[in-house]
């Protein structure tokens, strides 16, 4: 028997897979928090969507520079990815407080992060102002990954180990791959 509940669809839509978005302020310090609201929205040209509430300082640095890059952590980063989530870049230099170690990005000012296994280098192309959130499109302009994360052609989930988010503390980690075929 199905029965109705009061559950948020965000937290009944899940796990999803977790990014760290790497920033940089107006002043040109670098940022770096924790997000799940991210997917692929266009493959020509390759954009990608993630919703921001507006009042977050990754919104911020966004709007005023108008380049970010999204970063997969793995499973080994989980302190890391959840103190990212819990505190603002606008009080402290997260990339200092974790250890996190900023690389130079390809096409785009905001640094890549080493401990990730890929990296999409994005240039804002639009904004959508949806309910409480805003609909952040870039467009991915460069990607780089660790030498043997894509195989085939698609993430190796058994080598990488990326972290989905199911809610609140919860996190589930991608290792089984059923290949349909």
């Amino acid at each position: 028997m199905k029965i109705g509940i009061d559950v948020k669809a965000n937290r009944l839509y899940s796990p999803q897979l977790v990014g760290l978005i790497s920033t940089i302020d107006p002043k040109g310090k670098p940022n770096v928090a924790t997000f799940a609201w991210i997917t692929s929205v266009s493959s020509n040209p390759e954009m990608i969507a993630v919703c921001l509430a507006p009042k977050r300082y990754t919104y911020e640095c966004i709007a005023n520079n108008k380049e970010f890059v999204i970063n997969l952590p793995a499973v080994d980063i989980i302190d890391e990815v959840w103190f990212c989530g819990k505190h603002s870049g606008r009080d402290i230099d997260k990339f200092k407080e974790t250890g996190l170690t900023p690389l130079d990005s390809i096409k785009v000012k905001p640094p890549r992060i080493k401990e990730c296994a890929v990296h999409l280098e994005c240039k804002l192309a639009n904004t959508f102002e949806v309910g409480d959130h805003i609909i952040v499109i870039g467009e991915v302009v460069a990607k780089s990954c660790d030498e043997n994360a894509i195989v085939d052609g698609v993430l190796d989930v058994q080598k990488v180990k990326p972290l989905l988010h199911a809610g609140g503390s919860k996190f589930v980690v991608a290792r089984d791959v059923v290949d349909v075929k």
